[in-house]
């Protein structure tokens, strides 16, 4: 009798406990750890979209040149970085164009920046010598939200960030949140797509998810434990009785 109560004890105590299994990352490894492992990792560029904010700097050596820079001062968005560095910027509208001084609206949106200043490069010839454009993202966004230890929107200023830099900004996933069915969501050229990753197997590496986006949304659901709410049952309660009852049936028996 002792012994099914013991059993009883120790299936509700295991019950409470999430598999190391379900919290370790890139699980399909080497038997070897002390091997290195090289994988070929998917990098895409990200190209400009309607409402991003974007750097643009236009240089050039002669007269014309100077007049232009100066009249880019004008009616631009200051914006600050998470750096505290507070920049001119252009926001692209609903259809994807910005407002340069002189030449006026031109359409960046389904470029890569890349490809956007020698676009822009290729219009200013006409009024610049030489013209040389630069363009960088600003303010470049991802948000986190689910079951890690601290969701909300965070900027990075970095050209990449993978997908486990940004669950590091969050705190990593919390402890009942699902690393096998982890879903980004990404919004590009008008469609939105969502794609389910596991993050406990390294063909993660592999994925063109495995470098995140601007604006990406990575949400991280909970365990089915979670979900039957495990984590708030009573077991310190629920032990102790059972710990109680044990000791009494015994003290009956003898």
């Amino acid at each position: 009798m002792r012994s099914i109560y013991l059993l009883i004890l120790t299936l509700f105590t295991l019950n409470g406990c999430v598999p190391h299994k379900e919290i370790i990352y890139l699980q399909d490894t080497v038997d070897d750890k002390y091997m290195d492992e090289a994988h070929d990792v998917v990098k895409t560029q990200q190209t400009i979209q309607p409402f991003d904010e974007v750097y643009i700097e236009v240089m050039s050596t002669d007269r014309e040149g100077s007049n232009f820079l100066e009249q880019q001062q004008q009616g631009l968005y200051s914006t600050t970085t998470p750096e505290g560095l507070s920049i001119i910027s252009y926001r692209v509208d609903e259809f994807g164009n910005v407002n340069l001084p002189v030449i006026g609206k031109i359409r960046i949106a389904e470029l890569t920046i890349e490809g956007a200043a020698d676009y822009m490069e290729e219009k200013l010839e006409d009024y610049l010598y030489q013209p040389s454009v630069k363009i960088n993202f600003v303010n470049k966004s991802i948000t986190l939200v689910g079951y890690v230890n601290r969701p909300g929107r965070y900027y990075y200023s970095s050209d990449h960030i993978n997908i486990f830099q940004a669950l590091g900004m969050a705190g990593d996933i919390h402890e009942y949140g699902n690393r096998q069915n982890v879903m980004i969501v990404r919004e590009e050229n008008n469609v939105t797509t969502k794609q389910i990753i596991d993050l406990t197997s390294d063909r993660i590496f592999s994925s063109p998810y495995y470098y995140l986006r601007s604006n990406d949304v990575l949400y991280v659901e909970p365990l089915k434990r979670r979900r039957w709410g495990m984590d708030t049952f009573p077991y310190a309660l629920l032990l102790s009785s059972i710990t109680t009852f044990i000791l009494v049936m015994d003290y009956v028996n003898n």
